[in-house]
């Protein structure tokens, strides 16, 4: 009998705020291939694709953030090696502007762009080619909404599931869209982390970051070898 085959992504930034509530660094460290697995029943499902949505906040070069950047790039070059396709977006600024009580103000934030887009068109282009029969959607964002919203209509055979960061509670409207849910476990995450040195044929592809060295109780293997 053929097993159900699972294609998983990745919202990076909801996944990233939520493991930083933890409070424990080390934990940003995650290899999602693994942990997709710990999502899946072993005996009838199968992952055949893993996306991860982010973008790397270049306007933190040339400053005291810069470690930022560098993190981000090593975590996307393991992600990589494990077969995890990383699709960047960008941030834009945005003014925001205060208005009352005799007072103005006016400033100015920078907000990651194109995730909720590029999750969307990615799912339906999966769908489309029928290359999954559930997809997971790990994300509590709702404007996933839509996705869920439109696949029920043309493609009524596939699942979606929405699945909840670490620490983050599902949201109702998502859990109505849903065809299930799922709740990714703190445990799952440390079950999940990579070793210090991530080698593929030979070659050094990351290391991890100095911030990101668990405690010694915790620590993983230092080569996480295995393949997808």
């Amino acid at each position: 009998m053929r097993k159900e085959r699972v294609a998983v992504y990745f919202d990076g930034f909801n996944m990233y705020h939520a493991i930083d509530d933890l409070k424990d660094p080390y934990l940003k460290w995650v290899n999602l291939s693994k942990l997709s697995r710990l999502l899946i029943q072993k005996n009838g499902q199968e992952i055949v694709k893993i996306s991860y949505f982010s973008a790397i906040a270049t306007y933190f070069q040339n400053t005291e953030h810069e470690g930022r950047i560098r993190r981000h790039e090593s975590y996307i070059r393991a992600l990589e090696s494990k077969g995890v396709i990383c699709i960047l977006g960008n941030f834009a600024k945005r003014d925001h502007r205060y208005k009352g009580r005799g007072y103005k103000a006016v400033w100015q934030r920078r907000e990651e762009k194109q995730t909720d887009v590029a999750i969307a068109v990615h799912v339906t282009m999966d769908a489309h080619d029928d290359l999954f029969d559930r997809a997971l959607i790990v994300s509590l964002d709702t404007d996933m909404l839509p996705i869920f919203r439109n696949l029920k209509l043309r493609f009524p055979q596939k699942k979606l599931i929405t699945v909840a960061p670490p620490s983050r509670a599902h949201h109702r409207d998502l859990l109505l869209e849903a065809h299930g849910h799922l709740v990714i476990k703190r445990s799952q995450i440390e079950k999940s982390l990579f070793g210090a040195r991530i080698v593929k044929g030979g070659k050094l592809i990351a290391i991890r970051p100095r911030s990101y060295f668990p405690p010694p109780q915790t620590m993983p293997n230092t080569v996480s070898p295995e393949p997808l």
